[in-house]
């Protein structure tokens, strides 16, 4: 528990800073548009970074469980553990497909960017905790593949949606 409120309260500190450095996104001119344009892509970077490092701390945990079935679980559990995986490709797509934007509307990359990020990285987090628990559940004789894999999938629900939400966004 301890480590989770310190990871919050870097998110946070994080985030202030960035909301800091959004007046510099909003101010007119040459030199304004370049800084607005360097504040986006520092906001976007540090979203791809969230939905990177959600996907390695949800990998952690669901493998975790998946190495502590043994050998012979090894395999037949395997797409489970690898569901938090989606969260860091979704969040280099988003930077791809907003790359051509930074220069026309930095600002909507900025918010963009800002939403995704925090969405990728607790949904692949606690979608590792959910592949942990059914892991260990499939292990214990108490349920299927793929019950563990529809409750896996919930949390991977809400990154799709701000996925599609990058998309709708203007």
């Amino acid at each position: 528990m301890k480590t989770k409120g310190i990871v919050l309260t870097g998110l946070v500190a994080a985030a202030l800073v960035l909301l800091a450095g959004s007046p510099a996104c909003a101010q007119a001119g040459a030199e304004g548009k370049a800084t607005a344009t360097l504040v986006a892509k520092i906001i976007m970077g540090f979203s791809l970074s969230l939905g990177l490092a959600g996907s390695a701390i949800g990998l952690g945990i669901a493998f975790s469980a998946l190495l502590g079935g043994g050998q012979e679980n090894y395999f037949k559990n395997i797409a489970v553990a690898l569901m938090p995986s989606t969260q860091g490709i979704y969040s280099i797509v988003c930077l791809f497909a907003n790359m051509g934007s930074f220069d026309t509307d930095p600002v909507a990359v900025a918010g963009k960017a800002a939403v995704f990020g925090f969405t990728m990285f607790f949904s692949a987090w606690f979608q590792g905790v959910v592949c942990a628990a059914g892991i260990r559940s499939i292990l214990e004789g108490k349920n299927t593949l793929a019950n563990a894999m529809v409750s896996g999938a919930m949390p991977e629900t809400y990154a799709v949606f701000a996925l599609v939400m990058t998309f709708i966004m203007k």
